[in-house]
């Protein structure tokens, strides 16, 4: 298995070294639930892919594939036993280049969200103590804010506020209600 990571390291530097403008990124980062009723979930993992298409003085223009996996032990109601949360967006963003601090990259980024989460609980029947598994999808949009900073042309650092709403149908009154999954993300990224 180190084989195939001193590989697939080697294959992606090797890639950078020929590629004059870096057009792609691959970042991983830690997503921190930060919206009221979600703070205890806990972040597993970030993941992005990000294509810069265009370019002009001031800012780089792409778009990202981004997915979040958060899941939670702690119940929203008594009969929830764990809830796991796949949330996949799609973005725009700009990157500004700032001349005075070459390394410093701020960036702003809005898209759509489909959010993807299963979730287990118990219930009595007739005495019966049951366990149930049960899946549901929301769709949504989302709105970045954040920053990076540059250690060299190839690896950098990362931190943003992700605004996530997605609109949830209500199962007891029809209705649609929007939902906030706000995350704090730190990470890191490789261009190529």
């Amino acid at each position: 298995m180190r084989k195939i990571y001193v590989l697939l390291t080697l294959c992606l530097l090797s890639i950078s070294s020929f590629s004059q403008d870096k057009k792609f990124s691959i970042e991983a980062n830690y997503p921190l639930a930060i919206s009221n009723g979600y703070e205890k979930f806990t972040g597993i993992v970030n993941g992005s892919f990000k294509y810069r298409f265009a370019k002009s003085k001031l800012f780089q223009y792409g778009a990202s594939l981004t997915f979040d996996y958060l899941k939670s032990t702690v119940p929203f109601s008594y009969e929830d036993l764990k809830t796991d949360y796949f949330f996949y967006h799609i973005n725009g963003f700009a990157e500004m280049n700032i001349a005075s601090a070459k390394n410093f990259h701020p960036f702003i980024g809005i898209g759509f969200t489909y959010l993807s989460y299963e979730y287990e609980f118990y219930y009595t029947y007739y005495e019966f103590d049951n366990i149930e598994t049960r899946r549901a999808n929301d769709l949504g949009m989302n709105f970045k804010l954040g920053a990076q900073y540059d250690f060299t042309s190839v690896f950098f650092i990362q931190t943003y506020f992700h605004y996530i709403r997605t609109f949830n149908d209500n199962n007891f009154n029809n209705e649609t209600m929007g939902v906030n999954n706000n995350q704090l993300k730190l990470g890191l990224g490789f261009r190529f």
